[in-house]
């Protein structure tokens, strides 16, 4: 069951489930405020909870807001382990190309183009571009670990990087576009190692290590980008 709530000046969105104990806060990469909590808790007690970490939700709100794009001329996007500048210039028709540095939006002066448009536009071009860069890695890495092809797909996904389904199907994120070569490689073999081991247990890590000796550092410069790769919602 969910529903919305406000309390102070802290909007949030109140979700009852199952198997779980106790309350949980979370601010999502947009600032939007979600709890999690046992049935049979009162709203009473949520939003005391809330306000007993007020401040730092009021910070971290405001440094998810701060983060999220704009979609103006100008604005520094990550693609490829680098940052990519966004031009936006009046053309023939709606669309986007990669020049450089930049990613080149250009647009019909009589049907200008709003921040979701171009956002659309740009999920769109790192979909694309990350299959294409994933295609080869993840032939790479079966061929390491010794496994057939999987199938994969390349999703919106905003909170996940990747996943390994229980049926072997793996799943990127588009946001996947903005990683370096080497934290792409990492996050296929990551993936591709649940295929071995389908858990995160003392060898699904010894897997990882052995193949990629910094595999933490890797992982945790990824982790690092999780704000600054969040487009539009």
């Amino acid at each position: 069951m969910k529903t919305d709530g406000k309390v102070e000046n802290i909007p949030y969105t109140l979700l009852y489930r199952r198997g779980i104990r106790h309350i949980t806060v979370r601010v999502k990469a947009d600032g939007a405020v979600k709890v999690s909590a046992p049935y049979g808790i009162s709203k009473v007690a949520v939003e005391r909870v809330i306000l007993s970490n007020k401040e730092k939700l009021l910070h971290t709100i405001i440094k998810q807001q701060q983060a999220l794009h704009t979609y103006g001329s100008g604005e520094l996007f990550p693609y490829e382990g680098k940052h990519y500048t966004l031009l936006l210039e009046p053309g023939e028709h709606a669309a986007i190309t990669v020049i450089d540095s930049s990613l080149l939006v250009t647009y019909d002066p009589k049907k200008p183009l709003d921040s979701l448009g171009i956002c659309r536009m740009i999920k769109e071009l790192y979909r694309e571009e990350a299959r294409k860069r994933l295609t080869p890695l993840v032939s790479y890495w079966a061929d390491i670990l010794h496994l057939p092809f999987p199938p994969f797909s390349v999703r919106d996904s905003k909170s996940r990087w990747g996943s390994c389904s229980a049926k072997g199907r793996l799943n990127f994120s588009l946001r996947c576009q903005a990683l370096s070569e080497k934290q792409l490689s990492y996050l296929v073999l990551h993936e591709m190692a649940h295929l071995v081991h389908f858990n995160h247990s003392k060898e699904f890590h010894s897997l990882l290590l052995h193949y990629m000796s910094d595999y933490k550092q890797v992982q945790r410069t990824i982790f690092s980008m999780q704000r600054e790769t969040q487009l539009c919602f």
